[in-house]
């Protein structure tokens, strides 16, 4: 039996694949206390869950098998809460996150947190979410925004008490990053170039087809190579990116790399990393490039960039808006970087360990 003081929380979230959510909330059942805490995964739907391997053995986990495509899933998956009797639930994706937002009065025994993914402002256009958000997000005792852009966002936009929302930037797993660097997975990067690399979901939101035109526009990029890692979200959009390539005579510069289960050492051999995306939440992704010893160039989206980078000292921002794209690049080809410092700097500012014990402190006093 449980001792009467342990905490039991549930941390939900749609699935456990590829992506910067997956890979906090499974962050964060691994190394929540376990003598305080009593940890639950809890997946909602149906699919091939590949971190579940990184799941450490004392997290229960249960999978709801809900077929992803089913509409209304939030009851089910709100039987599936409160079959499980918890102290805490933790919602880890905004879509689940506002769904089960209108359903928290009816259970005031429990505590209900929600970890916002993205800046809703932005990235929410349906009608009936954005009526959830600005009615219901409020019902949860507490918010986690990865960063300041995100707190005043969702103060503005969806009608919350600014003491609800607490700010606690992502965590670095670095005994994770190490050990994937250490199997030194083969890369497809350019003998002989300068490698730029970007990495995520060939979406819309993360910019690669405005990346694609800038890199096209440069007047000297003969000595570069562009590899775009990410997995096929939409066969159209990716046929998409290839064509813009294809029309600006750069398909031999760029490379689609498709998703890679090990990204880290395709970083850590790249001469740059660039995120391009048009809004963020707080990018795992640039973090972890960081700590592979890369400088970034990060286009300067809502999302927390410019807490990540440090101009000349970790990289650069450039905005696609300014158009100086080009001069930003010359800059840091021009710069001397100092990887160890770059990699040992982003380990002291989002370790682990201190982003864990924010969690921790929040949860205990809620």
């Amino acid at each position: 039996m449980l001792p009467t003081n342990k905490r039991k929380i549930v941390f939900v979230i749609p699935e456990l694949i590829k992506g910067g959510a997956e890979r906090v909330i499974t962050h964060l059942a691994n190394h929540l206390n376990p003598e305080i805490f009593d940890a639950t995964l809890l997946l909602i739907f149906k699919g091939n869950h590949t971190y579940l391997s990184q799941v450490h053995s004392h997290v229960k986990v249960v999978q709801l098998e809900i077929p992803p495509h089913k509409k209304y899933y939030f009851l089910p998956t709100l039987k599936g809460i409160l079959g499980l009797k918890p102290d805490i639930v933790f919602s880890g994706l905004s879509g689940t996150n506002v769904w089960l937002s209108p359903f928290i009065p009816f259970f005031p025994s429990i505590k209900w947190i929600a970890r916002e993914t993205n800046t809703v402002s932005v990235h929410v256009q349906h009608k009936k979410m954005l009526f959830l958000y600005r009615n219901f997000y409020k019902n949860y005792q507490a918010l986690i925004a990865q960063c300041m852009d995100m707190k005043v966002d969702l103060a503005e936009h969806c009608n919350i008490p600014a003491q609800k929302i607490k700010v606690i930037n992502n965590p670095l797993d670095t005994r994770f990053i190490d050990a994937r660097l250490m199997e030194n997975t083969p890369t497809e990067l350019k003998d002989g170039k300068i490698n730029l690399v970007a990495c995520g979901r060939l979406t819309h939101q993360k910019g690669f087809d405005l990346l694609i035109q800038a890199f096209a526009a440069l007047n000297n990029n003969e000595n570069l190579h562009l590899t775009i890692i990410g997995g096929d979200e939409s066969e159209d959009y990716t046929a998409h990116l290839r064509a813009l390539a294809a029309q600006h005579q750069v398909t031999g510069k760029i490379s689609f790399a498709g998703y890679q289960a090990n990204s880290y050492t395709w970083f850590k051999k790249a001469d740059i990393f660039v995120l391009s995306s048009r809004y963020e939440g707080f990018p795992n992704v640039l973090l972890e490039a960081l700590y592979c010893g890369t400088p970034v160039l990060a286009n300067n989206c809502k999302g927390g960039i410019t807490d990540i980078v440090e101009n000349g000292k970790n990289g650069q921002v450039f905005s696609f808006e300014k158009n100086d794209f080009e001069a930003k690049l010359e800059q840091m080809l021009e710069t001397e970087w100092d990887t160890a410092t770059i990699s040992k700097q982003a380990k002291e500012r989002f370790r682990l360990e201190q982003i864990i014990a924010q969690y921790e402190h929040l949860i205990l006093n809620l």
